[in-house]
């Protein structure tokens, strides 16, 4: 029998907190929060489809993808949004700068405002894409063999971007590193984008939601 006075009028010791999940337990829970109730089928032939570009671009060089003449467009109007500074330098990067943002900015759009993983998948893909095409047009600063497309007067050959940015930066010689790199990560990006994308079909197939997204 106890007999210590004191010990009878302790207040049991709360248990402790269940310990918090880690952020990787975090984050596939906020995955599968986004993926709830979206279905994988009608997903699918988009990821086919993108994996076949992908292809494309590995047996092809200067592959010319669907997405290329949507970069273009983004490039050019990256030019005339930084004409206004007045900055040579700035305007002819304005060009690269716009087609890399604009995807990056897609994919986080999708992932954070839309809550749309796969989606964002969609966008880092189109950034791979926009980084192969910026690699080539980079590699090509000194042999200046591609063709130009310039909607703000005539071309010369002060008109190829990596031209200029790489000759004021003094790196005009490693231009097809410069490129090459470039090329490199295009490529690891839309293979990561793509194996993430089929995570993603794996981790809605599996689910139990069969209900519309």
């Amino acid at each position: 029998m106890d007999t210590n006075p004191f010990r009878s009028a302790r207040r049991p010791r709360p248990s402790d907190p269940p310990p918090r999940p880690g952020l990787l337990s975090r984050a596939f829970r906020w995955i599968d929060a986004c993926l709830a109730g979206q279905t994988w089928w009608y997903r699918a032939p988009v990821w086919l489809g993108l994996a076949w570009i992908f292809r494309r671009y590995q047996s092809e060089f200067q592959y010319a993808s669907i997405f290329s003449g949507i970069t273009l467009a983004f490039h050019e109007m990256g030019h005339a949004a930084l004409v206004w500074f007045g900055n040579e330098l700035l305007t002819t990067a304005g060009g690269t700068l716009a087609q890399l943002l604009v995807p990056t900015g897609a994919a986080v759009y999708l992932l954070v405002k839309q809550r749309d993983p796969f989606g964002a998948t969609f966008g880092a893909f189109w950034l791979g894409t926009a980084l192969v095409d910026a690699g080539i047009y980079a590699a090509d600063a000194r042999a200046q063999a591609l063709p130009l497309v310039s909607p703000f007067g005539p071309v010369d050959a002060t008109s190829h971007d990596w031209t200029v940015m790489l000759m004021r930066v003094g790196r005009l010689a490693r231009d097809q590193a410069i490129g090459g790199a470039l090329q490199d990560a295009g490529m690891a990006t839309m293979a990561l984008s793509l194996v993430a994308g089929a995570w993603l079909l794996w981790r809605m197939a599996r689910s139990d939601g069969t209900g519309r997204s």
